[in-house]
């Protein structure tokens, strides 16, 4: 039986990797085990560590890796302290597999870990781009040290083939989230009801917004204050916050909604609300709106429209119940006038199809599980080289 290892530092990485670690957990030939780091272990951020034991998933290890600030240099120290910490649990426990999720920066720590232990790694959701985040230099990193590759779309594993990496290691699976869209129970309106006070049947704005970790122009503060400028203008919807991601810059956000919150009684701030409640509002949500991925991965597949702010998504492959605007305060208002009131667009969004569900079926785990089945754990999987695609080269990255 092969033993695979998953890592996750952030609720939002969790939601999406859930799915596929039930599959691996169900698969016979496939022993799971968990490294849960980062923002799960934070009282601040809801210690949604708790939410993985209670899924009754196998935490095999806690990296206490956080530190109280937010500056660049704490956020270094802690990626320090967590590859230390990972070094305790590789030397007792070897993994066979160790499965990635995504760009952000945590990751170094259980991929480098792999890297000195001659682990392969398996990397989801390589080959995008978001121009506006620290996330777009991680992602890449990430897809020239691991060994097998789970790319999104189609695009997405071109561009991970001309980064180099060979295409027999390139199986193109699908986005996560859809499948969580697709499988998933999601939360009833009872119980959004019962446990965050939203009521679906009244209109509701999902609002999540990141730091920009690339750009100069603005700190987070004045970008969050921007945002809840334009939101004023909506006080008749229902307008449910959830807390930015543990980045340079995120406690100042969350101090701004804090305040919003406290001033307005149709704002409803959330630490988190978990993959059930989050999905289960979006449903019912007039729009996405802010600078999370979840508003071009998921929103399409629920045909709600999104009003995507600024660059942190730029690059992406996206949905054309997207609208992009900068993040100024008359752009954020047109963008979100157009996704909650013309007619035409509104039409055109409950027929959008997603890029993000390439066959249809929203299988990820499945076609994932499979791969890692039978994949052998060879010194050729182990040995990378660099192997550019010619320009005839034609492939179907098919898992």
């Amino acid at each position: 039986m092969r033993k695979v290892m998953a890592f996750t530092a952030t609720r939002a990485e969790y939601g999406l990797l859930k799915p596929l670690l039930k599959a691996i957990m169900a698969s016979p030939n496939l022993d799971l085990s968990i490294m849960v780091a980062g923002s799960h272990l934070s009282p601040t951020q809801g210690r949604t560590v708790q939410e993985i034991k209670n899924d009754g998933l196998p935490v095999a290890y806690l990296v206490d890796n956080l530190l109280a600030s937010d500056t660049p240099g704490a956020l270094v120290k802690s990626v320090g302290l967590g590859l230390v910490e990972s070094a305790t649990y590789f030397s007792g426990q070897t993994p066979d597999i160790v499965i990635l999720l995504g760009d952000r920066y945590e990751l170094f720590i259980p991929l480098i870990a792999a890297l000195i232990y001659r682990i392969p790694v398996a990397h989801l959701c390589g080959g995008e781009t978001t121009e506006g985040a620290l996330d777009e230099q991680v992602r890449h990193a990430i897809t020239k040290m691991a060994h097998l590759h789970f790319p999104s779309t189609f695009e997405y594993g071109r561009r991970t083939r001309q980064m180099g990496e060979e295409a027999w290691r390139i199986h193109v699976v699908g986005a996560p989230g859809v499948e969580n869209i697709m499988r998933a129970e999601l939360m009833p309106p009872e119980e959004i009801q019962a446990r965050f006070s939203i009521d679906v049947n009244q209109p509701i704005l999902l609002i999540t917004y990141h730091p920009e970790t690339l750009t100069k122009e603005q700190d987070p503060a004045q970008q969050v204050a921007i945002l809840i400028s334009a939101l004023k203008e909506f006080y008749d919807f229902q307008q449910v916050i959830t807390y930015p991601g543990k980045e340079v810059g995120f406690r100042k956000i969350i101090e701004a909604w804090e305040a919003y919150a406290a001033e307005y009684p149709n704002v409803k701030l959330h630490k988190s609300l978990g993959t059930r409640g989050y999905l289960g509002v979006m449903k019912y949500a007039a729009a996405v709106v802010g600078n999370s991925s979840s508003g071009i991965i998921e929103a399409p597949s629920l045909k709600v429209p999104t009003v995507n702010i600024g660059d942190r998504q730029k690059g992406r492959v996206r949905a054309k119940s997207v609208i992009d605007v900068p993040c100024r305060k008359e752009d954020i208002v047109a963008g979100l006038q157009k996704a909650l009131y013309d007619e035409q667009f509104r039409r055109d969004v409950k027929n959008v199809q997603n890029p993000y569900d390439p066959y249809g079926d929203g299988n990820v785990s499945g076609r994932v599980v499979s791969v890692l089945e039978s994949i052998p754990l060879d010194r050729r999987l182990l040995e990378k080289k660099l192997d550019f695609p010619t320009t005839e080269e034609v492939v179907s990255f098919g898992a």
